[in-house]
């Protein structure tokens, strides 16, 4: 049995050689000197180390082996022998792992092809070499293996002495060698063509047209959604032209003694999720369905398209991707859904303004301190009408063992006040990033005068926040908005001259706007001060809402 290239691996270097390894991850790996199988003992034992009471871990070995009566040996403790001689090998396997202690004499060829091997589809190598292989270039097999190991950042530990104590020894320097090849991209031959095909289109519309729409966001998402749904259905389609010729078996017709292929399909194409319950069954309708239920969720969850809906109504509009499956996802069908939401927000919007109004008014009346927020006047028919005022007083509660305005109470209660006159405001003010200001002011130690986009804040330690506001226009604006909700100005406040209006009209009007030339103000900008819903809910708006 004596062989000159034969040195089995002694247990201690294997043990090297799968240091560092994590074998939870390995499914496949390949032996191509497999030799009498030290490699593969040692590799069959961990198999009970990752072994669980629910999932019994074994590895799929394939061993190579050029030598017979090492062959009978591997074969004596049922390991599986596919091949002989490792540089004949051919084979579509795919490896996770190439482990292997090749023959000293021909060491280069062997971890080039095994490099070769895995750069297929990715996937680790290690092995043993004559030290003298990597250090002594004296032909273009180590040239060019020298390259490659450099090139993949291979890891190279020189060890000496390494067999002298082997069952076959050598004094021969080792060099062990570790490759993690990176796992090959996979290439859609359907979706490339498909991609190429759009590409034509648009370069024929930029001809034709003269301009290309960019940096449509609707259009993009739908543009992908088409690529996916033809990419699959042309799969599909392949699958089932596919299928005759990848059955389970052969069977010989008795009348023609032609042989065909039949039994189950081999491969299977199915749905993870569908919608008819038949799990095994495939057909484009389905597969269209589900797809459509993947981008009507991913646009209701991306902030461009729904960042103006309060946390109800996404939830709301999110329930209802599964009816909305039947629909295709199309620039119409996705207006329509905005066209709704618009009317929805609008809705929304009033009561969000109105509730804030309400609380900085009345809801907080019990307190000397805070009913200083508003001051009265005669409104329109009733003698319980007010005007919030620059300054107001909320119970908000800046310190928590100490001076702390970013705990989430206080955050989440500004953030709502910005929010209402956010909508108020359209796109006018420059933006503040309300959390940075106050974790700044919490850093410094700053509790007065925190200036945030439309407003700035003091706390005290008793537990309330004074609020002042920046922009008196938007503040009337805000009171305009408020007292008509309120049904507390006249119909006509903001459309009707002061001149012609009724004497009732003129004693109201002049009350809550302190003049007559304030009132003016009103009539000369209607478009600012008597706020419009729909006017911030256009479909391509860039308003951006505090979250």
């Amino acid at each position: 049995m004596f062989n000159k290239d034969f040195y089995p691996t002694p247990e201690h270097l294997i043990n090297k050689m799968l240091s560092g390894v994590n074998l939870k991850m390995i499914k496949t790996i390949l032996e191509p000197s497999a030799g009498k199988g030290n490699i593969v003992d040692s590799i069959k034992k961990k198999e009970g180390l990752f072994s669980t009471y629910y999932n019994k871990i074994t590895f799929d070995i394939d061993c190579v082996e050029l030598d017979k009566n090492l062959q009978h040996i591997l074969k004596g403790k049922n390991y599986r022998v596919v091949h002989n001689d490792f540089l004949t090998y051919e084979t579509m396997k795919e490896y996770d792992l190439i482990i292997m202690n090749p023959p000293f004499s021909n060491g280069a060829k062997h971890l080039l092809r095994a490099l070769k091997m895995q750069k297929r589809n990715g996937g680790a190598v290690i092995c043993l070499l004559n030290a003298e292989t990597l250090k002594n270039q004296c032909n273009n097999d180590r040239i060019i293996l020298s390259r490659l190991l450099t090139e993949y950042g291979a890891e190279i530990e020189y060890i000496s002495n390494a067999f002298i104590g082997a069952e076959q020894k050598t004094p021969v320097e080792t060099a062990l060698i570790k490759v993690k090849l990176p796992e090959v991209k996979r290439q859609s031959f359907i979706f490339d063509t498909l991609q190429k095909e759009q590409e034509q289109k648009e370069v024929e519309y930029t001809e034709e047209n003269n301009q290309l729409v960019e940096n449509d966001f609707l259009a993009a998402i739908v543009k992908q959604y088409q690529m996916e749904v033809e990419a699959g259905i042309k799969l599909i389609k392949e699958f089932y032209a596919m299928k005759p010729y990848i059955m389970a078996e052969f069977k010989k017709d008795e009348e023609t003694g032609e042989t065909k292929q039949t039994g189950g399909c081999i491969l299977r194409l199915n749905l993870s999720n569908n919608w008819d319950g038949q799990y095994n069954t495939l057909n484009i309708n389905s597969f269209i369905r589900e797809v459509r239920g993947k981008y009507w969720k991913a646009l209701f969850n991306n902030p461009k398209f729904i960042g103006q809906l309060t946390k109800n109504l996404r939830d709301d509009y999110y329930n209802k991707v599964e009816e909305l499956k039947d629909y295709d996802f199309s620039l119409y069908n996705i207006y329509e859904v905005k066209i709704d939401m618009n009317n929805r927000i609008v809705k929304g919007i009033e009561e969000v303004i109105v509730k804030l109004f309400e609380k900085l008014s009345y809801e907080h009346s019990y307190s000397n301190e805070c009913s200083k927020n508003i001051q009265y006047y005669n409104g329109w028919k009733t003698n319980k009408a007010y005007i919030i005022n620059k300054k107001v007083i909320i119970p908000l509660n800046g310190y928590w063992g100490g001076f702390r305005p970013t705990n989430y109470k206080v955050i989440e209660e500004l953030q709502e006040i910005e929010k209402c006159f956010n909508y108020l405001d359209g796109v006018l003010t420059d933006a503040v990033d309300l959390k940075g200001a106050l974790q700044f002011a919490e850093e410094c130690g700053e509790t007065k005068g925190i200036q945030l986009k439309y407003f700035t804040v003091t706390f005290y330690k008793k537990g309330t926040c004074h609020i002042t506001f920046s922009n008196d226009d938007l503040l009337k604006k805000f009171n305009v908005f408020g007292s008509q909700k309120k049904g507390w100005l006249p119909p006509t406040y903001g459309k009707k001259q002061y001149k012609d209006m009724t004497v009732e009209e003129k004693v109201v009007v002049k009350e809550f706007d302190g003049s007559e030339s304030e009132y003016n103000k009103v009539i000369q900008n209607q478009q600012y001060y008597l706020f419009d819903g729909n006017s911030v809910l256009m479909l391509e708006s860039d308003l951006q809402t505090t979250e």
